[in-house]
């Protein structure tokens, strides 16, 4: 038997996620599985992230792993569709890199359980990127294949305190989505949906119903898309 595998999944592994919907799939993923792992969620702040990072890397955990969904800059992107990070580039162009070993078990596992994925690198950005045409210019700028607002802080973290760091996301909104103005706000420090402001933005702009329910369409299917790592998980949460 290869030992590798065996020491790895006695280390403990930290999880960073940017809502609690994400926690909660990351929680069911290791409900049955010999792994140790802690998860926090970050409440959509790239700040927070940073926090929680350090908090994770203070109780011992050996690696981290930023895991959620994540806004398509690349055109030819679709809801669901799943992002293993080989990189990250944070607003000044400070690029990070994720762990090639992990990384490569981990592509290589899902092409064994023919799950479809891209790599490619992931963008940090501190706001959200609403319009296409800011999506678009995100894209020209960096070349980065998606966006999101936690990933490059835990890479940082983990960059830091030289641990190993992965980035898995799968894509809620496409390029050529516009996002209505509520995700601005509509979320809470500990990830959950703040539901009044939601209600209260849109009934100041009712004209963005339409988007809203989109948007929480194409969350859902993201989502299930992560669920679906199910038969890699031994190696997501635990070849490091």
């Amino acid at each position: 038997m290869d030992p590798a595998p065996q020491a790895a999944t006695s280390r403990k592994i930290g999880v960073v996620t940017g809502l609690a919907s994400e926690s909660e799939v990351a929680a069911v993923l290791l409900a049955d599985a010999a792994l140790e792992a802690e998860v926090l969620c970050a409440g959509a702040s790239a700040a927070r992230a940073a926090e929680r990072s350090a908090e994770l890397i203070a109780s011992g955990c050996q690696a981290l792993l930023s895991f959620g969904i994540a806004g398509a800059l690349a055109a030819d992107l679709d809801c669901g569709d799943l992002i293993v990070a080989h990189g990250l580039r944070d607003p000044e162009g400070t690029d990070y890199i994720t762990d090639a070993a992990w990384r490569g078990q981990l592509v290589a596992a899902m092409e064994d359980n023919a799950l479809l994925y891209r790599e490619g690198a992931i963008l940090g950005s501190p706001r959200t990127l609403r319009s296409p045409a800011d999506k678009a210019a995100a894209f020209a700028d960096s070349g980065c294949l998606a966006v999101d607002m936690e990933s490059v802080s835990v890479a940082a973290a983990a960059a830091e305190a030289g641990l190993p760091f992965l980035a898995v996301r799968a894509v809620a909104d496409r390029a050529k989505d516009s996002l209505p103005a509520l995700v601005e706000k509509a979320v809470k420090p500990d990830g959950r949906p703040d539901v009044g402001r939601a209600l209260a933005t849109l009934l100041r702009r009712p004209t963005e119903i339409p988007a809203t329910l989109r948007l929480a369409r194409q969350s859902e299917l993201a989502l299930a898309r992560l669920r679906m790592l199910e038969d890699v998980k031994e190696v997501l949460f635990g070849r490091f």
